[in-house]
């Protein structure tokens, strides 16, 4: 039997600095999902958007975050995977995406490695320095965060991955790149790419578009993407058997040379 994947890409307007609006954004385009035992995953810093207030909004492991990406994880009986901000006892917050399982636990944490110097996440944020890979459903997927698209180095570390995910809070004024990059990440790993971005006006001073182009890419750089502006869930079901029979008819991977110390 093929094995495959229902993913759910979800795209929406990040009130800034609300958690507990997002939270019920985030609760009934969730309920609209009929599938199980896929993957649904949504934006960077999900709750309260790509604030530098870092230490204000930052939380400790199963917080009220990670709870409510529990309770919807167990009520959708899907995995999830979404991005906020970690509390760090030792400096700086995590800007993290975790992986809450229906059967109540976090089982994954990954910190953005890359910090948006530009937006000083370098000086509000502590950088992470491990990459991070799991399997569902025989796929080995690769969680990402939003900046760390610019750095093809980190997609070469996990080149034998079959799904990378992005998570990001990607503005329209760059948009022509999020999808450049993303698809050439899917074209040179020979793999699924699934980038999942918000739309709507971020920032203290509403200076900042999103128009959202959540996107999944396959291995030949064939698109899904979901409407511009829109608040709607991206679907797309992924076959591994289809991913494994396209890399070996074009089995490119194998010529790649390793870099020499």
């Amino acid at each position: 039997m093929n094995s495959v994947l229902d993913l759910a890409g979800i795209q929406y307007d990040i009130i800034w600095e609300d958690k507990e609006k997002n939270f019920v954004t985030v609760k009934n385009l969730i309920s609209k999902i009929s599938f199980q035992d896929g993957l649904i995953v949504l934006p960077e810093t999900f709750a309260t958007g790509f604030t530098m207030q870092a230490e204000k909004f930052s939380e400790s492991q199963l917080g009220a975050t990670e709870n409510f990406l529990l309770e919807q994880a167990k009520t959708s009986k899907n995995l999830i995977a979404a991005g906020w901000i970690e509390k760090n006892p030792d400096g700086k917050p995590f800007n993290t995406l975790s992986i809450a399982s229906p059967n109540g636990e976090i089982l994954y944490r990954y910190r953005k490695i890359h910090s948006f110097s530009l937006a000083g996440e370098d000086i509000h944020f502590s950088a992470g320095n491990q990459t991070l890979n799991f399997i569902l459903n025989g796929f080995k997927i690769s969680p990402l965060i939003c900046y760390d698209l610019r750095f093809p180095e980190i997609f070469r570390e996990n080149a034998d991955s079959d799904l990378f995910i992005v998570i990001a809070n990607w503005p329209e004024t760059r948009i022509d790149h999020w999808l450049s990059l993303l698809k050439a990440r899917a074209i040179e790993n020979q793999a699924y790419v699934l980038g999942v971005n918000r739309i709507g006006i971020a920032g203290r001073k509403n200076f900042l578009n999103h128009n959202g182009n959540t996107v999944l890419y396959d291995w030949n750089g064939k698109e899904t993407k979901a409407n511009l502006n829109a608040e709607e869930c991206l679907f797309a079901k992924i076959n591994l058997e289809e991913l494994k029979e396209a890399r070996e008819k074009l089995p490119f991977l194998k010529d790649r040379k390793k870099n020499q110390s």
